[in-house]
């Protein structure tokens, strides 16, 4: 390896800046997933009623909401509730609130479904039966963007995919090719090893630890990398995360994916050197 650091060297930082490419993707699709599972787990249908119903309907209303199916917590909030709620959102600046009287604000109700109804035809089952109660005026709940979210989730790791088969063929390549020169270059004392009734496996295996090594340093450097964007990134969108951004998590990948990735350059590296020292042994060159 000491006899061809140049073209090692290179091998090493493309190998890596291939994975760190690869791994970035990697994080950015765990991130959005971690975001997802926490809005899914914030999940609320929320129902509006008219004005001038009475509180007995509310009780009324309560009560049969609870017993539907799927529906694991309910709470009603009261104009006064509305009101409370906002300010405490809008915290510094809730003078912006003077002169509003909450009876404007309509009662609301919020409704917390049960884990199994969080998919599109089950909300769909619970909203239908309530858009048939008299005292509702409007139903919100945000089911579809999320559904939207989800498919952006689904993008980034179908293009991770993708451009990971390419990253991952081309470090193959790049390892394969590297490797060539180093075999090329002791072509001697390959033949010498031959003549001497050496078996193939006995000739590889110093070339398989190459790369190896190669892969292991290219993935390490990748994940080093990495955790150094990560740590500057955080720092600069961390004092600009406000109100309710400022609840979302930015993680790094679990030590599982860092292993997967490690291993990941290393069987590649390894893959490398195979293809290159059987196309040395085989054909000569």
């Amino acid at each position: 390896m000491k006899g061809n650091l140049f073209p090692n060297m290179t091998t090493i930082a493309i190998t890596g800046i291939s994975l760190l490419i690869f791994s970035s993707f990697s994080l950015i699709a765990f991130n959005l997933t971690s975001l997802l599972k926490v809005w899914e787990e914030k999940f609320e249908v929320i129902v509006y009623l008219k004005k001038g119903t009475s509180l007995g309907e509310v009780e009324s209303l309560l009560k049969q909401i609870r017993q539907l199916e799927g529906v694991e917590t309910v709470n009603y909030l009261s104009p006064f509730d509305a009101m409370a709620f906002m300010e405490s959102r809008l915290g510094r600046q809730k003078n912006l609130l003077e002169g509003i009287q909450p009876a404007i604000l309509p009662s609301s109700i919020e409704i917390r479904l049960k884990k199994d109804y969080w998919g599109q035809t089950k909300i769909d089952e619970v909203v239908a039966h309530l858009k048939g109660v008299p005292q509702i005026e409007e139903i919100q709940y945000g089911q579809e963007w999320i559904e939207t979210f989800s498919v952006l989730v689904h993008l980034v790791r179908l293009t991770q995919l993708i451009l990971g088969g390419l990253l991952l063929a081309a470090i193959i390549f790049i390892v394969s090719n590297t490797l060539q020169l180093t075999i090329s270059s002791r072509r001697e004392e390959i033949e010498a090893m031959q003549m001497m009734g050496a078996n193939p496996a006995f000739i590889q295996v110093p070339f398989y630890m190459e790369g190896l090594i190669q892969g292991l340093l290219g993935a390490g450097m990748a994940t080093g990398l990495l955790f150094l964007l990560y740590k500057a990134v955080l720092i600069t969108i961390t004092p600009l995360m406000k109100g309710w951004m400022a609840g979302i998590p930015i993680l790094f990948l679990p030590w599982e994916t860092i292993a997967w990735i490690l291993s990941g350059g290393m069987v590649l590296g390894l893959f490398g050197s195979f293809v290159a020292s059987m196309r040395f042994l085989r054909y000569g060159r």
